[in-house]
């Protein structure tokens, strides 16, 4: 493999990784913004924009981890690429685990 091609993809990652990273903050800051609409639903509109750029980030994650794999194993650049991956299962696991403890 040329060293171009590497530089090439080494960029692709990083900036994949910025959209990975603002994506994640920019759901942080869904979760402190002005709740709006009244009575029951007051405030979906946090948890919708949280979920929905967390969304974003997992998919963005899961390229993040697929164009990872094309890097030699062990490497640092592989594993920096499998981290936002683990974050996104991490939350669907608390997620998941959250329904399950209230439906007891």
């Amino acid at each position: 493999m040329s060293d171009g091609s590497q530089d090439g993809k080494s960029l692709v990652l990083m900036a994949l990784l910025a959209i990975w990273a603002a994506a994640w903050v920019f759901s942080l800051v869904q979760v402190f913004a002005e709740p709006t609409g009244d009575g029951f639903t007051r405030g979906m509109n946090r948890v919708t924009g949280f979920l929905g750029w967390q969304g974003v980030a997992g998919v963005v994650a899961l390229g993040l981890w697929g164009l990872g794999r094309g890097f030699p194993k062990g490497s640092g650049v592989r594993r920096i690429s499998a981290v936002p991956l683990g974050m996104a299962l991490a939350l669907v696991l608390a997620l998941v685990g959250m329904v399950i403890w209230a439906r007891m």
